[in-house]
């Protein structure tokens, strides 16, 4: 009786992340002040910038035992110990506190996501309305972004004054971000498409082959992975046309790997360091910068949506920064 009760009471909590603030409790993040977006497809580098500018000096990131337990935080649980895992698609290595897409909260938590898809790739075609950025502005999409406010609140470290967020899933989600976070920055990284195809090909199928609970369909992943890189492309170009993407700090993924100094020095007044400070970030960060490469490839579509969407992608990219 004593465990049911128990869950219960957690249960209830957890429905108030669910629930609208009231207007007497204090916002968190007003505006998005304090919050850092890190913006790019799957397989684009996100990982490896958000690790990195987690560990600038008054920035913090939510975890991975916030992100994969979201009530934890709420209960006033500090990180658990336990071994680092190796990601299924390229081994990176994930600990209780190594910083963490925030996806996996807004899952547990009931908001949809195209992670849906690890367990059950068969839903793959269904989840094609979460790639409309409309989706995420209108009612169907519910108060989602107050559930993941709420969430970010509960992942302020001590003395940090920002967090960094990242889940390549929030591409899809921009134009609702940006109405509802006005004050975050972003930071942009684009990759050569064709390595894109390749590494999200092979890594939704580790992925669906480690948690899917189903196969799948022959034909399905390409046909929505073609459908991500055309959303996607859709996004860039407005966002290029609407002098967006010229306001925003963008990285190449491959400049960043061969001159990881020169790219990060970028950073250094997004993330309000002084000389010395942003000095001594870059020198540190440096040395990790790494080429995280996919463990398992696939080939480049030989003729369908798949192609189209990756040439039209390939031509805005180039624009932006030159990959092509």
């Amino acid at each position: 009786m004593l465990l049911y009760q128990w869950r219960a009471f957690w249960f209830e909590r957890g429905l108030r992340l669910l629930e609208p603030a009231p207007p007497t409790r204090r916002q968190p993040f007003p505006d998005g002040e304090g919050l850092l977006f890190i913006m790019g497809f799957w397989r684009s580098g996100t990982t490896l910038v958000h690790e990195l500018l987690a560990e600038a000096p008054g920035w913090g990131a939510p975890r991975t035992w916030q992100c994969m337990d979201p009530l934890s935080p709420m209960r006033g649980c500090g990180a658990p110990e336990g071994p680092s895992l190796r990601r299924p698609m390229d081994a990176v290595e994930i600990g209780p506190r190594t910083p963490q897409e925030d996806e996996f909260a807004l899952l547990a938590l009931g908001v949809p996501s195209l992670y849906q898809g690890f367990l059950d790739p068969r839903r793959l075609p269904s989840l094609s309305p979460l790639l409309d950025q409309g989706f995420w502005l209108g009612e169907a999409s519910g108060s989602w972004t107050g559930i993941l406010a709420r969430f970010l609140d509960l992942c302020r470290e001590p003395g940090c004054g920002g967090l960094v967020v990242k889940s390549p899933n929030h591409v899809f989600r921009y134009r609702a971000l940006v109405r509802r976070f006005p004050k975050a920055s972003f930071v942009w990284i684009l990759r050569d498409p064709t390595k894109l195809w390749t590494s999200n090909a092979g890594m939704w199928k580790a992925m669906t082959a480690y948690y899917g609970l189903w196969e799948t369909p022959p034909g399905t992943l390409e046909t929505f992975l073609a459908g991500a890189l055309d959303a996607f492309r859709g996004l860039l170009e407005e966002l290029r046309a609407e002098g967006t993407l010229q306001r925003d700090v963008v990285l190449d993924y491959g400049d960043l790997v061969r001159e990881p100094g020169r790219v990060l020095k970028r950073l250094v007044p997004l993330l309000g360091l002084t000389g010395d400070q942003g000095a001594d970030w870059v020198r540190a960060a440096v040395p990790r910068v790494s080429i995280q490469g996919s463990s398992v490839h696939s080939r480049l579509p030989a003729a369908g949506p798949g192609l189209e969407a990756l040439r039209n992608l390939q031509a805005v990219i180039q624009m932006e920064t030159g990959v092509g």
